[in-house]
């Protein structure tokens, strides 16, 4: 419950809501219905309020963490939160959005501003750091009166503001009503006891815990759901270090209770506490702290990722024997809680046999977390890992935010390219994997985390370690379990059997009645290389899929996608049968190992002499 008084006027209590997984567009309608004098002119109104405005989205802003602004008729900016606050009394970029949403009246939702076509002629698009807005028109008597915007500066906000964008966009109906209402009502006590009713009932039906705290940290106001999962009474005025543990204030408390902390235990339940402060004028008033049921929270997580990529052992298609080892291998290490370290080229499918490895474990019900070490900047890498505390760097979230660590802290965590991971996060990394326990980036409380390690990578680690771009510590943590995963041209008839199977996908895509291939295109599938392996079989067979005419899919097409018949293999029987050597031999490596014991045992088993296999590994 926020408590204010506009000078002249009785005093208000306002009751917030900060959801959130739902925004209710009621929740802000309510919110807004505060007194405004009689007898302003639709032209004037907003400049005359402006007062009111500022406390109405300092309200919404606090509840939401979206930053809000309104401009009026001339686009001068009256009222704006946050980092917006800077751009008051100025007036709106020309061709802008805002000015747009102004001249035609139409509300605006742009999730990409700065390649947005609305936003193609604003003059100030090239230096534009929103990431989402919506800009809703403010009718008055028929008329547009001003524009009010919601913008997103960080991730947060803007899956806030997406996730709940029907709510958002239904709101200008209200809006206008907000106004008129303002204007017109004679009976403020009578409508304000009745919405204070409203806004009472609504809290409690909302399913997350809700606590209003004065600045002395006495809690004002509880809403039902939080009394029963604490069993705390309403007209208790206890103080909220009665109700958190010691060390859960205290980490509040250093963040001056404008953070997001947790999971937390109480009482038996797991929650994530958003902590925000309601500021009215400039000046803390109190405190909304908000408790999110931390298990609901994570299972709508782990429901998108399993219907999302559900991958079994099953999805692992061939019948090579270099790909059943593989198979074979991560089926029997699935189980076994150990760090596995895939190997093989580009495109051989090392995070599907990731996700199938993750989907036959123990932790199948938990989250899995790819993550590609070469594809993040390497001055991001570690907030990525382990997340960030608020205000630790330029452009971090108000609230902080949890890294890979911490969100997967029970589930299977996936570092693709680990190869790739910058040296002096291999350290970091280590004493993560060694500690079970991460700390933010400018935190100083350790949490604890103890995810499946399952990393992949297609550079040679040993040859790293020689050159020292690899710590040898972390890859002997690393490869507990090593799994080769082999390329498509070791596989033999697997081309054939992969390229059925995309061919009867993508037939089914593009609703083409494609039975099979010719037998040319087969031979010609089977000569071929594929450096970029699976991946590029994948993308071949789709191409050919679309440009097909006939009902068998012929070499014309595939000729056509792989430039000319250069790239295909013309082989001598002598050519062929060294190919064939050398993958028999490189099978046998892998499942035997390079030892000289296991070079002795290969030789035996191949029935030739060791002299003859040191040479036919050096050719």
């Amino acid at each position: 419950m926020i408590n204010s008084r506009i000078p002249g006027k009785q005093s208000i209590n306002i009751y917030l809501y900060a959801g959130t997984n739902h925004i209710d567009q009621n929740l802000i309608y309510d919110i807004l219905m505060i007194n405004f004098s009689k007898g302003s002119v639709a032209m004037g109104v907003l400049d005359s309020i402006k007062a009111e405005l500022k406390h109405i989205i300092e309200a919404i802003h606090a509840v939401t963490n979206i930053d809000i602004t309104i401009v009026d008729q001339d686009l001068k900016r009256l009222v704006a939160t946050s980092s917006l606050k800077e751009g008051i009394g100025n007036t709106a970029p020309r061709n802008s959005v805002f000015h747009q949403c102004l001249t035609s009246g139409h509300q605006y939702f742009i999730e990409n501003p700065t390649n947005d076509p609305a936003c193609i002629g604003c003059v100030n698009r090239e230096d534009c750091k929103e990431l989402t807005e919506l800009c809703i028109p403010i009718k008055f008597n028929g008329e547009i009166i001003g524009v009010l915007g919601m913008c997103a500066f960080d991730e947060m906000a803007q899956r806030n503001l997406i996730n709940n964008r029907e709510s958002y966009i239904d709101f200008e109906n209200q809006l206008s009503i907000i106004i008129s209402t303002m204007l017109k009502e004679k009976e403020f006590g009578s409508l304000l006891e009745y919405r204070s009713s409203e806004l009472i009932t609504l809290i409690n039906s909302i399913n997350e815990g809700i606590m209003i705290l004065d600045n002395n940290k006495t809690i004002l106001t509880t809403n039902k759901y939080i009394n029963e999962k604490l069993q705390l009474k309403n007209n208790q005025h206890a103080s909220i270090q009665d109700v958190v543990p010691a060390n859960v204030f205290k980490q509040l408390a250093v963040k001056n209770f404008s953070a997001e902390v947790g999971p937390v235990k109480l009482n038996d339940y797991e929650f994530i506490i958003s902590s925000s402060p309601i500021l009215i004028r400039e000046q803390q008033k109190g405190t909304i702290l908000v408790f999110s049921d931390f298990e609901k929270m994570r299972e709508s997580v782990l429901k998108s990722a399993r219907s999302k990529n559900l991958i079994t052992f099953d999805d692992i298609l061939g019948e090579s024997e270099a790909l059943l080892y593989a198979r074979q291998q991560a089926i029997q290490v699935a189980e076994r809680d150990v760090s596995v370290l895939l190997l093989g080229e580009t495109g051989t499918g090392k995070e599907v046999f990731a996700r199938a490895i993750h989907a036959a474990s123990r932790r199948k019900n938990d989250i899995f977390m790819p993550i590609n070490c070469g594809a993040i900047p390497e001055n991001l890498i570690e907030s990525e890992l382990f997340g960030y505390e608020k205000g630790s760097f330029t452009g971090a979230s108000t609230a902080g935010k949890p890294g890979k660590f911490e969100i997967t802290k029970d589930g299977t965590l996936f570092l693709d390219e680990i190869g790739d991971l910058p040296y002096q996060m291999q350290v970091k990394l280590l004493r993560a994997l060694e500690e079970k326990e991460i700390i933010r980036v400018g935190g100083h409380h350790p949490i604890k985390v103890n995810p499946r390690i399952i990393s992949a990578s297609h550079k040679n680690l040993h040859t790293m370690i020689e050159k020292r771009s690899f710590r040898e510590d972390l890859f002997y943590r690393l490869n507990v379990v090593p799994i080769s995963i082999p390329p498509l041209r070791e596989r033999g008839y697997d081309v054939i059997i992969l390229s059925r199977y995309f061919l009867n996908h993508f037939a089914s895509v593009y609703n083409k009645d494609l039975s099979g291939f010719t037998a040319e295109c087969e031979t010609l599938l089977m000569r071929y290389s594929f450096p970029g392996n699976i991946r590029e079989l994948r993308n071949l067979i789709e191409y050919a899929t679309i440009f097909e005419t006939n009902s068998l899919v012929g070499v014309e097409n595939i000729r056509n996608k792989l430039g000319s018949d250069k790239k295909e293999k013309h082989s001598t029987l002598a050519q062929m049968t060294k190919e064939y050597e050398k993958t028999v031999i490189n099978n046998q490596l892998r499942r035997f190992g390079s030892s000289l014991d296991a070079k002795q045992k290969i030789a035996r088993q191949l029935g030739i002499s060791i002299a003859t296999l040191y040479r036919k590994l050096e050719e």
